[in-house]
């Protein structure tokens, strides 16, 4: 069984695991573990403007790690899963700016959340960005991690250490492009596109009303 963090891509996925990595003081890993190609290394690996106190040595020691996982993967329905983070953003954020592809996956993954039975932890891209130290505690708290040091030194520096996760070197898909806006990619789609989408989205809404409230759809 694994632990996993799930989300759609651009959902924070990367914020979140630079996070899991500093305060627990373990890797998380990316796409391309199972063949050992990773295509997303961890974080702690990156190139940042300055040392972060990761006290990461290596990778080798993977018990109780976190994998990323964004839905798509073929071996994602057969997954035995321990604990579960999943991450949801906005679905008119995260959806048009994957114009084209699979839609359905962002609301297959709302399902695996659903329907897993085991420990799990659901987090708001807009609130991991709005209210900072309620979401490191909230992490803290279901990792159970007992460093509270840790957790000291990452809340007197919470500002700068998003910043920093910002600007990591050496990941494959190249890095943040909203920089931490909440309203970023919705704005700018053509009125045409928006039209055919809305009314995509209003009827898988009806199967979803949790997100109809959260985001005032």
């Amino acid at each position: 069984m694994k632990n996993i963090l799930l989300s759609y891509p651009r959902s924070g996925n990367h914020l979140v695991r630079f996070f899991i990595e500093l305060l627990s003081e373990k890797p998380t890993f990316g796409g391309g573990w199972e063949t050992g190609y990773r295509l997303d290394i961890e974080i702690y690996r990156n190139k940042f403007n300055e040392d972060i106190p990761f006290n990461i040595l290596n990778s080798q020691n993977s018990e109780n790690c976190y994998y990323k996982y964004h839905g798509h993967e073929s071996n994602i329905d057969n997954l035995k899963i321990n604990n579960l983070i999943f991450i949801i953003r906005n679905p008119r954020e995260v959806l048009l700016r994957h114009e084209g592809k699979n839609y359905d996956m962002y609301f297959k993954d709302i399902d695996i959340y659903n329907n897993h039975k085991g420990k799990k932890l659901l987090l708001y891209y807009e609130d991991i960005l709005l209210d900072k130290e309620t979401f490191i505690n909230t992490l803290y708290d279901f990792l159970e991690i007992n460093k509270p040091d840790k957790k000291e030194y990452v809340i007197l520096n919470i500002d700068k250490l998003y910043n920093l996760s910002l600007n990591g070197k050496g990941r494959t898909w190249g890095g943040n492009n909203s920089n931490g806006s909440i309203d970023y990619y919705y704005k700018k789609i053509p009125l045409s596109i928006k039209s055919q989408f809305d009314e995509y989205l209003n009827t898988k809404l009806l199967q979803y009303p949790f997100l109809k409230e959260k985001y005032k759809l």
